[in-house]
């Protein structure tokens, strides 16, 4: 699917939920530091971004996101490994936004089409950022993703939007689960690699 020009018009949508789509990015305070994020339940007028940071209360906070763009905002929250923040584009800006998220939303929407399984040998390892290796069982894989059983205590398991080793692959957390967590892989498997037989 060809990806649409960032100038391609659309009707505005200032409040459209982008269904379950998470995008990777990364985001700058006004201290300077730059960290790896992941934006949920994004729409053109803010989003939730789980990120390890915790800026302040109102502070501007810029995103950039892969395919999208920047974004910037203020925040309106801030919990546990993750924040609100609230963007504040002009209208034209809005609408190109609005042409991106329906890009991806459709693209996410094909990859979550994708075969999905639990392979013969459910059990594989994480390698967690502070180089702790735990082990976890898989309850659900695809090309793109798995969902986690992990034999650890709540406290250890990652926030979503870290970036953790399952097994040999790269992947970033995208939400928690009963006892464990969801992740999306930063290389998908290939289809003609992928059975039941596969191994993670």
């Amino acid at each position: 699917m060809a990806e649409p020009s960032i100038s391609t018009p659309v009707p505005a949508a200032p409040w459209r939920h982008v269904g379950f789509l998470d995008v990777e990015g990364r985001c700058l305070l006004e201290d300077g530091s730059e960290h790896a994020c992941l934006a949920q339940h994004l729409t053109t007028s803010g989003s939730d971004i789980a990120c390890a940071a915790r800026p302040g209360l109102g502070e501007r906070v810029i995103c950039y996101f892969g395919g999208i763009g920047a974004l910037y905002g203020h925040v309106a929250w801030v919990e546990r490994s993750r924040f609100r923040l609230g963007f504040d584009p002009g209208e034209a800006r809005r609408d190109r936004i609005a042409a991106r998220l329906a890009w991806h939303e459709t693209r996410s929407g094909e990859q979550r089409r994708s075969p999905r399984l639990v392979p013969v040998n459910d059990r594989t390892e994480l390698c967690l950022t502070d180089r702790r290796v735990v082990a976890a069982r898989i309850i659900d894989l695809s090309m793109t993703g798995v969902a986690l059983r992990v034999e650890a205590p709540d406290d250890l398991l990652p926030p979503a939007g870290t970036v953790i080793r399952i097994g040999l692959r790269y992947a970033t957390v995208v939400r928690p689960t009963a006892k464990g967590f969801a992740a999306r892989f930063r290389l998908p498997f290939r289809r003609e690699t992928f059975d039941s037989g596969v191994i993670l």
